[in-house]
């Protein structure tokens, strides 16, 4: 079994394979975006390609860290939630006109929701989106600074 640091390998760069996969679930949980953004096109937003390298590969490092300290696989639902503190700390997403922080705190909590939606129709459960909660959370994503556990526990908490 291991147990010292020199037993494990190291975490190397990613697959293309690997990267796709998770790059396509992003545009899913963002298909309507130019609307809440009040946007004419999704094409507006600008993307930092390195940032996004840059998330993926960090929800990729928390799977491998899933794998060796808990009992069961990260899942979906935390896969998420790490995809939102991602964007909340490396603010992958710009716009001429809308404010970077703004902006990627409205992308963070519109894919933090298309999440628990999927997640919950997924599993057969339902989720908390009442208008004073989703509030407190775009607050939230907006203005506290929120650790991955956080997030994690909010999206687990928010379905029933």
């Amino acid at each position: 079994m291991a147990n010292k640091p020199e037993e494990f390998p190291k975490f190397t760069q990613l697959d293309p394979a690997t990267i796709n996969k998770l790059m396509e679930k992003i545009p899913i949980y963002l298909q309507n975006i130019h609307s809440i953004l009040g946007i004419n096109s999704p094409s507006e937003i600008l993307v930092d390609q390195e940032a996004l390298y840059e998330i993926i590969t960090r929800v990729e490092m928390r799977h491998v860290y899933f794998h060796i300290y808990h009992p069961i696989e990260m899942g979906e639902l935390n896969e998420g939630a790490l995809i939102c503190f991602w964007i909340l700390k490396l603010i992958p997403f710009k716009h001429d006109s809308i404010s970077t922080g703004l902006l990627n705190a409205k992308i963070a909590q519109t894919l933090f929701i298309k999440m628990l939606i999927y997640v919950a129709a997924k599993t057969n459960r339902k989720v908390n989106l009442k208008r004073e909660l989703l509030k407190n959370t775009f607050y939230a994503f907006r203005y506290r600074d929120l650790s991955k556990e956080a997030i994690m526990a909010l999206a687990e908490g928010l379905l029933y």
